[in-house]
């Protein structure tokens, strides 16, 4: 009987375990391992049937709202950035004035302005 209860009390350490080890969900992907220019290929996606624009902006562009402009197909939209291994902040902006955080990411932190940033770490 204890060994059993033991095995109960493992499960949610588990699951603890694999959600601390998530960077973030397939909302991007790291396209290619190896380094470019210094920097690590990634891949941001978004969808919204609705969007007539959509960009990514964060610390890794210092914040710029119009330098990472994503490519539409049907309703899914994406985006190419080479960046350094690091941790960044990062919101996706909506028709150039809704700023988004990413639906699929695990990891946030306080803006400083009552909301949230999405985070990626690039390793």
């Amino acid at each position: 009987m204890r060994r059993n209860n033991r095995f109960l009390l493992l499960i949610p350490l588990v699951f603890l375990g694999l959600f601390l080890s998530c960077r973030c969900a397939p909302k991007y992907e790291q396209v290619q391992p190896e380094a470019i220019d210094g920097g690590v290929t990634i891949r941001f996606v978004y969808i919204d049937d609705n969007a007539g624009a959509v960009c990514v902006s964060g610390t890794f562009n210092s914040w710029s709202g119009q330098s990472d402009c994503m490519n539409r197909s049907a309703n899914v939209w994406s985006v190419t950035v080479s960046m350094p291994p690091g941790r960044y902040s990062y919101l996706f902006v909506v028709d150039g004035r809704d700023w988004r955080e990413d639906p699929g990411c695990l990891l946030a932190e306080d803006s400083g302005f009552g909301t949230k940033n999405s985070v990626l770490i690039v390793e």
